[in-house]
């Protein structure tokens, strides 16, 4: 390297020089050296603020008509996209509170396992006998599993297909159940469905309520559970209200009244299915 190519050392000379000396000055004479750069550069910057507000404001003033247009359309989109999105989100928020809370209410039944499904089919010609919940052999449903919703008595499996399966429910004539009246687990006695109108109110009776039970004779108000006697349905678990008189049969030795059954019958949107893990009587007695 020439002597010609070499860098010159004046200038870090100059710049090491400099700070000496500035590290050398009093602390008050550097900081009023301070505040009167930083005045010195305000005015500076406040201009380049001004400067850019104004750019800014002829940059909008000189867009057209129509890309104001396409604008406020592309930000009617964006805020139209954001409300769909936030009534998807709150839809889903609240099915899963109402999942939940189905399954808190569900009782615990060592037996069983339960299967929420959804309702994929109710006739109205058949609106109290019958519908149809997607689960089905591919999910493990087994013939004669009691449905319910909440801690009520919906029906029992009557078809098992692969992906769905049938319900007959417990407002069907053809459906009957062991059962107790609220107050005494001593005395069983007989559910049957009755048949109605599609929109008509959910009803049932029972029969074969032992004359030695000692509710009053209006029976109004009573609720009626299942006795868990015969291996179909868990004990405990609610069908409904007597309505009226607890009447004597001819004989005398037996009451019978009228059942409510549970609103929930009305519209069901799901069902639990309980599937038992044990050996289950139903499945046999449904397979005939």
């Amino acid at each position: 390297m020439t002597p010609s190519e070499r860098a010159d050392p004046k200038p870090f000379l100059y710049l090491a020089v400099g700070l000496v000396v500035w590290w050398l000055l009093p602390s008050g004479v550097r900081r009023i050296a301070r505040e009167g750069f930083y005045e010195f550069q305000a005015p500076v910057l406040s201009a380049e603020s001004h400067l850019r507000d104004v750019a800014v404001y002829w940059e909008k003033r000189s867009r057209g008509a129509d890309a104001l247009v396409r604008a406020n359309v592309e930000q009617a989109r964006q805020i139209a996209g954001l409300t769909a999105e936030n009534s998807r989100l709150r839809q889903t928020e609240e099915e899963n509170r109402r999942l939940r809370a189905l399954l808190n209410s569900l009782p615990a039944h060592g037996d069983y396992r339960t299967l929420v499904a959804r309702v994929v089919r109710r006739d109205i010609n058949t609106w109290w006998n019958r519908l149809v919940l997607r689960r089905g052999e591919k999910d493990g449903v087994r013939l004669g599993s009691p449905v319910v919703a909440g801690n009520s008595v919906v029906g029992r499996v009557t078809r098992v297909h692969r992906h769905t399966c049938e319900v007959q429910l417990v407002s069907d004539p053809d459906f009957r159940a062991s059962v107790n009246v609220e107050g005494s687990n001593e005395y069983t006695a007989v559910y049957q469905g009755l048949a109605g109108r599609p929109f008509g109110l959910p009803k049932g009776v029972i029969t074969h309520l032992s004359a030695k039970h000692e509710s009053p004779v209006s029976g109004a108000g009573i609720s009626v559970f299942t006795s868990g006697s015969g291996g179909l349905f868990p004990p405990g678990l609610l069908l409904g209200e007597i309505t009226g008189e607890l009447a004597k049969t001819s004989d005398g030795l037996f009451r019978m009244g009228d059942v409510m059954l549970h609103r929930q019958l009305f519209s069901l949107d799901e069902a639990t299915i309980l599937v038992p893990t044990a050996e289950y009587i139903g499945e046999e007695f449904f397979a005939q």
